[in-house]
């Protein structure tokens, strides 16, 4: 009976972290990030696996389910990229693993956001990890001093204008 104890209190650590998000430290965030911004988060929709809007409240993701709940960016100032172009509204996923209900996240972010630096890699505009890309905006300057070497790669976006929503003035 001891030993089944000690098993189990052994991979209880594991099990427990297996439900949290994944973690970036802020020099990790740095180096791996093509695109640093600055925006906000103005919405929260659900998409299923081909694609499909989800609109219910108690839509879930989580293992086994092909549901992407994201975070709708506002980008407000493009600091550095190596795109050519940037949207002025980017839909970046949160991670899907983890069990979450469209409800619950969007009553989380039921008011828009205050401004944050985005920190994103890839031509699709991806978290550095799955739901990993946000910092509060004081962070800015250590990021750019983080990135270091890599900067002349990453050339600022100076001639950035968001592009307005249609229907929106």
């Amino acid at each position: 009976m001891r030993r089944i104890l000690l098993t189990v209190f052994s991979l209880l650590p594991a099990i427990a972290l297996a439900g949290f998000p994944f973690e970036a430290t802020l020099e990790e965030m740095a180096t791996s990030a093509d695109h640093i911004l600055v925006g906000r988060v103005t919405g929260v929709d659900m998409v299923s696996g081909s694609g499909r809007q989800i609109r219910h409240p108690e839509a879930r993701t989580g293992p086994g389910l092909n549901n992407q709940i994201r975070l709708r960016i506002t980008v407000d100032e493009v600091v550095a990229t190596n795109a050519q172009k940037v949207p002025a509204v980017l839909h970046v996923p949160l991670a899907s693993h983890l069990h979450y209900s469209l409800g619950q996240i969007q009553t989380a972010h039921a008011q828009e956001s205050e401004k944050r630096l985005i920190l994103l890699k890839g031509p699709a505009f991806q978290g550095i990890k799955p739901g990993v890309f946000m910092r509060p905006l004081q962070d800015k300057e250590e990021v750019l001093r983080l990135r270091g070497s890599r900067a002349p790669q990453l050339q600022p976006n100076n001639s950035f204008k968001p592009t307005p929503l249609r229907g929106s003035a």
